[in-house]
């Protein structure tokens, strides 16, 4: 049994009548209710929205991610392993419309999707992320109490999202989100270098 769907105010909110969502599902080859009727294995492109992202890290550090794809007729279990998401790690967040082209597994009665291929259709978050980079100096306790300061007097609704190295990126709490259009960027870059916010 797939999980339950979201309520018909919810599934309005998330899929807006776009000419985007309608071209999500003319490039589908099935719902999410259909992964169920498929063979074990079989290599499929899935359309919808990403919820409940999670990102993780292996046992040998590798960054890896999970989360649920929903679409109009419910939600399957979406796994990114270490090698997609080293290509496709940086797309992820939630509420944005993906393709995903990946492998089937059927077991436990649970369908789940083993991502190969992520394309973002649709970002539906109003504030795209803040991503600063912070060099292991950059790390230091002072230096975090000066970030901090910056993005407590810049409120808004943009996440920030703070690159300790390659493989390790930490989502601030919502109390840290920012508004990303005024002057932020510039107070941090001249805080923390030139290279210090990703594009």
């Amino acid at each position: 049994m797939h999980k339950e769907k979201r309520t018909q105010a919810d599934q309005w909110k998330v899929f807006r009548p776009t000419r985007k969502t309608n071209k999500v599902r003319r490039k589908a080859d099935t719902g999410v209710a259909g992964l169920a009727e498929l063979s074990d294995g079989a290599i499929v492109k899935v359309g919808g929205v990403i919820t409940n992202l999670q990102r993780k890290w292996t046992r040998k550090g590798d960054l890896m991610a999970v989360f649920e794809l929903e679409d109009l007729e419910g939600s399957v279990e979406v796994m990114v392993f270490p090698r997609t998401m080293q290509e496709h790690g940086p797309k992820l967040q939630d509420d944005a419309i993906v393709m995903i082209r990946g492998r089937t597994e059927n077991g436990d009665d649970l369908p789940k999707l083993f991502a190969q291929d992520i394309e973002i259709v649709e970002d539906l978050s109003d504030n795209a992320p803040v991503r600063v980079r912070l060099s292991q100096e950059n790390q230091r306790p002072e230096r975090i109490d000066e970030l901090k300061s910056i993005l407590s007097a810049h409120p808004g609704d943009a996440p920030v999202e703070l690159h300790l190295s390659e493989r390790q990126v930490l989502r601030l709490p919502d109390d840290f989100a920012v508004d990303s259009a005024n002057g932020v960027v510039a107070e941090l870059r001249v805080a923390f270098g030139p290279d210090a916010i990703l594009v």
